[in-house]
């Protein structure tokens, strides 16, 4: 049978072995947790350049309809400014129709002759 001070020992050993694990365990995933850091930050970087890139391409876009445009309105002024006219004209004469032909609101009572 074992002695009292040999068990002693080997409880020592093992709580030395625990610690010496958990220490190994936390570097391990103090390590994982600063990788994960700069892997999502490296994404967020280049999600960041990427949407930059897309705003950029957009706005180029834009800024080229509304030059040409300027350009068809700079070459044309009378006909652009027949051609908003009778754009008025057609949206004015809609939303009269639109306003005429609604139904009058019902009376919502009930009446018994």
């Amino acid at each position: 049978m074992a002695t009292n001070s040999a068990l002693q020992a080997e409880l020592r050993e093992l709580r030395d072995q625990m610690s010496e694990l958990q220490d190994v365990i936390a570097q391990q995933a103090s390590r994982k947790g600063i990788d994960l850091r700069n892997k999502a930050s490296d994404v967020a970087q280049t999600a960041a350049q990427s949407a930059t890139r897309t705003a950029s391409a957009v706005v180029d876009y834009a800024r080229d309809g509304a030059d040409s445009v300027a350009g068809v309105v700079r070459r044309h002024p009378t006909a652009t400014s027949t051609a908003l006219l009778t754009i008025g004209i057609i949206g004015g004469l809609i939303g009269y129709l639109v306003a005429t032909s609604t139904p009058a609101p019902r009376d919502s009572r009930w009446s018994w002759h």
